[in-house]
């Protein structure tokens, strides 16, 4: 079977190859016959992926553990559906999974550009056989999923048991939908530098991209967070992991593209910039993964040390001199006439402030990840920088970001006059004075979470009168005519609704560890959690220790909560899985922290996190304005 896998692997390589030769022929020549032959052969490398993709898939299904992958990363006793997530579980799989899903994207704009000028075209495709072929390459000849050993195990030796959870389904997969999503708008952008076309045209008609790329990385950050948050047992969701922050690094360049993008298309402004957004954010995609597979940096999320990482540098350093090369001719036509003024007053003014904020964040986020790597450079001793300093040099950028996002609403493209700022201004201004103050009276009183709540209060109600206004003034068919504004602004409420989680779960969550004899019970601020004796029971491939414990609040029984410790037949150590209650007020989030039949007591570490499922709330939020600011725009550019 490992064969049949590997013969698909190889076809696909060549059509891959024969593919982007033929489409760079095309872009040169602009030649209709190879742009079409090149077609044939992006199907032909998608249809040979996908079937290699087929085969791993049933491999891992059935049990072919003589495939070493298979049994690397799955046993007889998996449940069904983890078999299968074992695609993108280890790391042959998951290169393999990114290969097919570029061609299934190139698939897609080989049928949607099909009317397109042929250099432009070309362009665009000739990044997508590119980018899938060096992922094939990484698949055929350096770590291949396919690789066989010399004799058929009776069993395999089980996945991870942090990756036998719900999120191992939808986290990675929607992930990397983000991260090649990339690879077809840095494609547009190459082909309007190649084409020498300078106006906002392929911008346009790249947005819905762009768009759908931020939305699915957005939904894979936020899903690895809860994911996170459900499974480590630490009561947190982000721990500036540098695995994590690679997720966030293109993240913050696409939002801050998604508002260049905006100037470029209205104003003709950030032509260059939003060229080089383009590219950092493709690179920025594989810069995170030149960090989980090369072992440069320790990471929980790492797949050890191996060579691969290396193979992405030289990727991406070929591709970013190529794309230089090209843009370096057109940076005269693109400043050509170009207003290079902003006026701070205008909402292109503080889109271009808030372009800033994002790449501030995103190189002191870089430098922290890469710190253990640049120190080694120059000190005996590598350094590690941890979450005290994230939390230090991102907030100022948090807080100017969450300013920007409720000023810019209230301003138009040209100029505002102070009077009129001060005017919209002044009753959001005075609300999030007043959030402040009250925070302070309830004993809320940590100084830059009283700061962070002001100013996200001030955005929240700064939106929400510009909704209301704009309603009052053209009815409410004003939110279906111009649904590119409103989904925008229903994105930054979701980005408030996040901001309001993440201050109050980050500043004001508490916890208690108790070590208990089974029967008694602890006050916990408002509850009284009550601890019955453990007890077990025996899953499919994994057996269960769990502690039942008993919530009251005013003496009246609530609802029962069960932490556990799962002992995987494959696995030497216990794994915590915590007992979730979850309220929009905060969770309350347990932890089977020891036990012991044997002395009769049961140790039970208690977390409250206050609002924390705002910041899921303010996630799905974000999506749906995203999904309602693309939809019905086909018919709108008509």
């Amino acid at each position: 079977m490992g064969q049949i896998g590997n013969l698909f692997q190889l076809l696909g390589l060549f059509a891959g190859f024969a593919a982007f030769g033929m489409y760079v022929y095309a872009m040169q020549t602009k030649s209709k016959s190879y742009s079409k032959m090149a077609d044939w052969f992006m199907i032909t490398q998608a249809a040979c992926t996908t079937l290699a993709s087929m085969v791993l898939v049933y491999a891992l299904a059935t049990g072919y553990f003589k495939m070493e992958y298979v049994a690397q990363y799955t046993d007889s006793a998996l449940p069904f559906i983890y078999k299968i997530s074992g695609w993108w579980a280890g790391q042959a799989g998951s290169l393999l999974f990114w290969g097919w899903l570029i061609t299934v994207y190139a698939l897609i704009e080989v049928i949607r550009l099909k009317n397109y000028d042929t250099k432009h075209r070309s362009a665009v495709l000739a990044v997508s056989a590119l980018t899938a072929t060096f992922f094939l390459i990484l698949t055929v000849f350096v770590t291949s999923p396919f690789q066989e050993l010399d004799f058929f195990p009776q069993d395999g030796m089980g996945m991870n048991p942090l990756l036998q959870n719900p999120g191992m389904l939808y986290h990675p997969p929607t992930l990397f939908l983000g991260f090649v999503g990339f690879t077809i708008v840095a494609g547009h952008s190459f082909g309007a530098l190649v084409s020498r076309e300078a106006s906002a045209f392929w911008a346009v008609d790249t947005r819905r991209w762009l768009i759908i790329t931020w939305i699915f990385l957005t939904i894979g950050i936020v899903l690895g967070g809860e994911w996170a948050y459900v499974e480590l047992g630490w009561g947190g969701y982000w721990a500036w992991d540098p695995v994590e922050n690679a997720s966030l690094l293109p993240w913050l360049t696409s939002t801050a593209l998604l508002h260049s993008i905006v100037i470029f298309e209205r104003r003709g402004k950030l032509k260059i910039w939003s060229h080089m957004l383009i590219l950092i954010s493709f690179q920025m995609c594989l810069f995170g993964t030149f960090i989980t597979r090369s072992g440069v940096l320790d990471s929980v999320h790492a797949f050890g040390k191996s060579s691969l990482g290396y193979f992405f540098l030289v990727f991406m350093i070929g591709t970013t001199i190529i794309f230089i090369a090209y843009l370096i001719p057109m940076a005269k036509k693109l400043s050509e006439n170009e207003d290079k003024h902003f006026n701070f007053s205008s909402r292109e003014g503080v889109f271009f402030l808030a372009n800033w904020f994002f790449v501030g964040l995103t190189l002191v986020i870089v430098i922290g990840t890469m710190m253990p790597i640049i120190s080694g450079l120059f000190l005996p001793e590598k350094i590690t920088v941890g979450i005290p300093y994230y939390n230090k040099v991102s907030s100022p950028f948090f807080l100017l970001i969450l300013l920007a996002s409720g000023i810019a609403p209230l301003l138009s493209y040209s100029k505002t006059e102070s009077g009129t700022i001060i005017k919209k201004m002044l009753p959001s201004a005075v609300i999030g004075i007043f959030a402040m103050a009250a925070m302070y009276v309830f004993g809320y009183t940590q100084p830059l979470s009283v700061i962070l709540t002001g100013v996200t209060t001030f955005s929240f109600v700064t939106i929400l009168i510009q909704i209301t206004v704009n309603v009052r003034k053209s009815g409410a068919k004003v939110l279906l005519s111009n649904r590119r504004y409103y989904g925008g602004l229903i994105v930054h409420i979701g980005v408030v609704l996040m901001a309001y989680g993440i201050i109050a779960s980050s500043f004001y969550n508490y916890q208690v560890d108790r070590v208990l004899a089974p029967g008694e019970s602890f006050k916990f601020e408002e509850y009284t959690l009550q601890v019955a004796d453990v007890q077990f029971k025996q899953r499919k491939n994994y057996t269960s220790a769990y502690a039942p414990v008993r919530v009251f609040k005013d003496g009246k029984k609530l609802y029962t909560l069960a932490p556990e410790r799962r002992f995987y037949d494959k696995n030497q150590e216990a794994f915590a899985e915590v007992a979730i209650r979850s309220s929009l007020k905060g969770d309350l989030y347990l932890i089977l922290s020891s036990y012991s039949k044997n002395e009769n007591y049961v140790g039970i570490q208690a977390v409250y996190q206050p609002l924390i499922a705002w910041v899921w709330i303010g996630c799905i939020v974000m999506v749906l304005g995203g999904i309602y600011g693309i939809s019905g725009r086909k018919k709108q550019n008509v």
